[in-house]
């Protein structure tokens, strides 16, 4: 159950609601693909990275928490966030991702409010 008074119990809320809204634009892709994709699998690569992406720029997570919690480079989080940064150039690519957005925050929002009243 969520503590919405500690910072790791939020952190974990936000990164799950980030991926499940990405997850409901790759329909197809399993969770567990988008939180650690297979070798090669490029599709669930840039899934991850929309999440990473979502965390960062839309929750204003630091990036040094991202490389905590995902146990990733610092390289690696940049480049997730640079690859994002460059496809939102795409206006059907963007439309995706505020769609991501909005639903990432419906998302955390429902599991803070849950969290509070009970």
């Amino acid at each position: 159950m969520l503590n919405p008074y500690s910072a790791q119990d939020r952190l974990e809320a936000q990164m799950a609601a980030c991926v499940a809204a990405v997850q409901g634009e790759f329909r197809w892709l399993p969770l567990r693909d988008i939180v650690d994709p297979p070798h090669r699998q490029f599709d669930a690569a840039l899934a991850r990275q929309i999440a990473l992406h979502l965390l960062v720029r839309r929750f204003d997570v630091p990036k040094r928490r991202v490389v905590e919690l995902q146990e990733r480079s610092r390289e690696a989080v940049n480049r997730a966030l640079r690859t994002v940064d460059e496809r939102l150039s795409s206006p059907l690519f963007a439309q995706a991702y505020e769609r991501m957005s909005a639903q990432a925050r419906d998302l955390y929002a429902t599991e803070i409010i849950n969290a509070e009243a009970a």
